[in-house]
Formats: C-alpha cells, structure tokens, sequence
C-alpha cells in the first residue's frame, strides 16, 4: 500500500490526508536516507548497520565519554574504537556500546589507563573519504591496520566482513569491559566454544539499572586465541576489571574474514540460535540485500511527491531515524 500524502510540519509532526492505492513494486526510497545527518552537532545519531526497530544495531565507536558520545559516533572525530553491537538514537542520554569488536594487524594493544582518554590502545584512524553507511549496510577502511570493515544485520544478528592485509599477526579483539562513558560492569564472563567460536555475557549498571547482555560469535576462519580476565589500574588509581578475548591468524592479502554475532537479552543459547535461525549462511551480499528490501518497505509506508531531492532525503532521513532506536521487547 502506499499513501499520497499532503505533509504539513517537520520533523515534530506531520498532518496528512491520504489515499491508499495499490503499488505493484517498492521503490528504493532508502536512496534518499543518509545516516551521517545527526551524527554531528548534538544529534546523537549512529550511523551503523540497523533494520527497522532491530535488537542489535552494529556500529563504529569513535568516543567514549561526554554527552556526544550517547550514540558512540561523532562525526568530527578521526579515530574508531571498534563496533559495538547495541546503541541508542538520539536520546540524548548514554547506554549501552556492548560487545566491542576490532580487527587488528600486528601485536595487539589492549591496555587503557588513561581515564580521560576518548581513544582506546588499539583504536584506529579513518577518514569520511573511505566511509559509506546507506540503511542495513557501514562500511569504513581502518588506517592503522590496512584492513576494510564492512557490517549489515538482521533483527538480531549481524554479519561483518573484513578484508584483510597480509600478515601472520592478523586477529580481533573482543572487548566485553568496554561501554559507552565507562558502565559498572557487576558480571562479565567470556567463553571459547571451539576455534571458531566465542561467547558470553555481561551485566551493566548506567541508565538502565539492570542490564543483561548475551552474545554469541562464529567466525569463518579459525583462530588462536588468549583470554583476559584481570584488572587494570587507571591513573586515577581506580581498579577495573577486565574481560577481552585476543584472535589470533594469518591472512593472505585480500582475504576476507567474516563474523556473525548474535545477541540476547536472556542466554546464551538465545543468542546462538538468533544467528543460527537469521543468519544460516555466510552470505553477506544476501544479508545486506534483505536488509536494504526491508527498509525499502518501512519506508515505502509514507510517499511524497516532489522534485526537490534534498527535501526527500530530510523527510526519509527523518522517518528512517524514528526505526532505529532498539526494540527491547522483542523475544530473543
């Protein structure tokens, strides 16, 4: 179905008369969304990988603290922290960042102690020119390590493809300490399943009193791995404990290495059997297609008509937004 609509207001609110009509195919109105408008300012926008009201929301972090590091990403900043699978849109009021994932080349730095620092050891440079977000789909190619990063999801899984350089000290690092503007972490516990699979769980304390997250992970390529679980001290000679798993491979150049991550607000189990059910294959190309189809059919819902394509990327930018916060009451 597909309404005509008489729009009058903005971004607020839209008073509308319309007509249903039968529309024998969706068009692509995601060619009118750029997920870049609000991530600058105080807008507090991701620019991440999503699907309409999708549970888990991969996205690059470039920040940790202060009010415009609510949404992880800020547009003026130069380095990535890694891509963390829940965010929040535009609340102005910071949580989540959980489940940190980064591709790295070379030997890992993972320890952080200064405090006020927005960038982690093991952050990467980037730059705007080699970066692409368009709905269901990010992409950004990480200076520092040579490697391309590319995400797409579903409602609660997601698929990553990095593309790699040659070297025999390629790997990732799995951060599950690391959260948006620092969140007690109360549980945190980290497993390797099989040498090509990782999981866990955590439970935070910020905005959300209570917060439980379970992941699960499958990668394409088997790795070696180390495990850290300790304590670090911060130079405000505070404490905190760590939880991050260090892969370990070779890469030829160009190789792709691929990864699904699923997540659950319940176990484990929940987690796996998300990316087991969403993501049985390991095609990306078709995970990224599907959630492009259902974009195109979120905002296929409302129809404008005009010539003026900066007013059709500000009105489906607009609607776009409105889908991408998490929905926490889905059943996973």
């Amino acid at each position: 179905m597909k309404l005509k609509t008489l729009l009058i207001g903005c971004f607020g609110g839209f008073i509308m008369l319309n007509s249903c009509t039968e529309s024998p195919s969706v068009k692509d109105y995601s060619a009118y969304v750029n997920p870049f408008i609000g991530t600058g300012g105080h807008g507090h926008t991701f620019p991440g990988a999503v699907v309409p009201h999708g549970m888990i929301q991969p996205s690059p972090d470039t920040r940790i603290d202060g009010w415009d590091a609510c949404s992880g990403y800020y547009y003026d900043d130069n380095t990535i922290n890694g891509f963390s699978h829940t965010h929040v849109s535009g609340t102005g009021c910071c949580d989540y960042g959980d489940v940190l994932l980064m591709p790295t080349v070379g030997n890992p730095q993972y320890l952080t102690t200064d405090p006020e620092s927005q960038k982690l050891a093991y952050a990467s440079g980037f730059s705007h020119e080699n970066e692409t977000a368009e709905p269901g789909y990010y992409s950004v190619f990480l200076d520092t390590y040579q490697v391309k990063a590319e995400i797409t999801a579903t409602q609660r899984g997601a698929i990553h493809r990095y593309t790699f350089p040659e070297s025999a000290e390629s790997g990732f690092i799995i951060d599950l300490d690391y959260s948006l503007q620092r969140q007690t972490n109360y549980e945190m516990e980290i497993e390797v399943i099989s040498d090509t699979e990782i999981c866990g769980h955590k439970k935070t304390t910020y905005w959300a009193f209570d917060q439980y997250i379970n992941f699960y992970a499958k990668f394409s390529k088997p790795f070696a791995y180390t495990l850290i679980t300790d304590s670090v001290t911060m130079d405000n000679g505070k404490r905190l404990p760590v939880c991050k798993a260090l892969l370990h491979f070779n890469t030829k150049k160009g190789e792709e290495v691929l990864v699904k991550v699923g997540v659950s607000a319940v176990d484990i189990a929940g987690a796996r059997k998300n990316v087991e059910s969403e993501i049985p294959e390991w095609d990306f190309d078709k995970v990224r297609k599907d959630a492009r189809t259902a974009w195109n059919n979120y905002l296929s819902k409302i129809d404008i008509t005009t010539a003026d394509k900066e007013d059709k990327t500000i009105f489906y930018t607009a609607l776009y937004h409105t889908a991408i916060s998490p929905n926490l009451f889905m059943d996973a």
